[in-house]
């Protein structure tokens, strides 16, 4: 009785330990990232072969400008964080932060002008609204449980990021 009693508790320990490693945790490089997302975004905005030609190489520069404004200041805040900062330096970090988001403002205004020689507003509004809800669903996606549908997307967010979707 008491082996059988091991038995059943070794049997439940280690479903147990097998249930918790049951997440997704796919690491996708900047590439396949990129690539997903111009994937989603020429979806949802039911772009042309040209347009998207035309429209990803001005999107992922204007990208990538707006990643290298914004590292300097999210390294200051990090520091600020992980209260490394000497006290007097929260002011540098503050202004920093709030200049990169400026900054960033300013780069996706001046890139929206080449945005509209390309496409027009509809497509550039469409691409908008599914670009805000992209990062979201990648990182629950990639951490949702196995077994619930992992990778699959939700109909609802789907239509909310694409209203002329016709997905019933």
């Amino acid at each position: 009785m008491k082996r059988l009693f091991f038995l059943l508790t070794m049997v439940m320990v280690m479903a147990s330990l097998n249930a918790q490693d049951t997440r997704r945790h796919e690491r996708l490089s900047p590439e396949q990232f990129q690539a997903r997302q111009q994937e989603h975004l020429t979806k949802v905005a039911e772009l042309t072969e040209q347009e998207a030609k035309e429209f990803f190489p001005l999107y992922f520069e204007m990208k990538q400008k707006q990643k290298t404004v914004q590292d300097e200041a999210w390294k200051l805040f990090r520091e600020g964080r992980n209260n490394s900062a000497k006290e007097g330096s929260y002011k540098e970090i503050n202004d920093a932060f709030t200049e990169s988001q400026l900054n960033s403002a300013r780069l996706e205004k001046e890139y929206l002008e080449k945005f509209r020689k390309v496409l027009p507003d509809k497509k550039i509004f469409l691409i908008r609204s599914a670009e805000m809800g992209f990062r979201t669903n990648m990182v629950r996606d990639m951490w949702r449980p196995r077994g619930e549908g992992g990778g699959a997307p939700n109909r609802d967010r789907q239509r909310r990021h694409n209203p002329d979707s016709n997905n019933e």
